[in-house]
């Protein structure tokens, strides 16, 4: 199976939040990308969660204590279960994020590449998308 992720993964594995109208459970941030991310939970707390609703989801992370926090409103879940496996993977799509998260998050992805020659190109592509969401 080849990856069709037009954008660089970088791991992260920080804890954060993802929460659906008044729910909240705690996740692992995996991976970012300028266009997504990849959290880790546990089945008992994704029960805690709709898998069929059309509100949008929140997940909030900070890279370490010092960073910024940066959240994330996601438009859909890709749930990815493997037996062999304790947690739960979730591919999500953002759809949307405040200007400041979108600097916290273009820093933090430029800061922990593995690639020194990420290209620039690709970092703005990141801002082009979330103004064209903009309302």
């Amino acid at each position: 199976m080849t990856d069709k992720r037009q954008f660089q993964r970088v791991a992260l594995n920080v804890p954060g939040k993802l929460a659906h109208n008044d729910s909240e459970i705690d996740v692992i941030v995996h991976d970012v990308s300028l266009q997504g991310i990849k959290l880790l939970a546990s089945e008992t707390e994704l029960v805690k969660l709709p898998f069929d609703s059309h509100d949008p989801y929140v997940a909030n992370f900070r890279a370490n204590e010092d960073s910024p926090l940066i959240t994330l409103y996601i438009e859909q879940l890709y749930r990815h279960s493997d037996s062999r496996k304790s947690k739960v993977s979730l591919g999500c799509k953002v759809s949307q994020m405040d200007i400041n998260c979108v600097s916290a998050l273009r820093r933090l992805i430029s800061l922990n590449s593995p690639d020194d020659s990420i290209d620039e190109k690709d970092l703005n592509a990141l801002v082009n998308a979330v103004y064209e969401h903009a309302n």
